[in-house]
């Protein structure tokens, strides 16, 4: 695991997860394939438990100009939609008979946290 990135106050139990702060939907989409089900079991539930809370917080926030703790929140609470597919969805990291590596790359996305 990375370094462990600055999270809100009330938020610190949350920081063993601070690799899943990525800035692209690209990163968090191979993140996702690259992680083994049990790693993203862990995450999902734990997010999920928080996930009303989490979002309850980040409302009073401006999107496009996030305090870096908030972002980073934010950023896991993105990597929880795409860590949902392979929980609720797939069963696997990958969705399954999909050819693996392959060559599709996400270049652009919502802006300003989808490129």
């Amino acid at each position: 695991m990375s370094e462990e990135k600055p999270l809100p106050v009330g938020f610190e139990s949350l920081a063993r997860f601070s690799d899943w702060c990525l800035p692209t939907t690209q990163q968090r989409w191979m993140k996702r394939c690259e992680s083994p089900m049990e790693e993203l079991q862990e995450f999902y539930y734990v997010m999920l438990k928080e996930a009303d809370r989490i979002l309850d917080y980040l409302d009073d926030f401006n999107l496009h100009d996030l305090p870096e703790p908030e972002e980073n929140l934010f950023l896991m609470m993105l990597s929880l939609s795409n860590v949902s597919m392979a929980v609720e969805l797939h069963g696997m990291p990958r969705a399954p008979y999909s050819p693996w590596p392959h060559g599709i790359k996400l270049l652009e996305g919502v802006a300003p946290y989808g490129s």
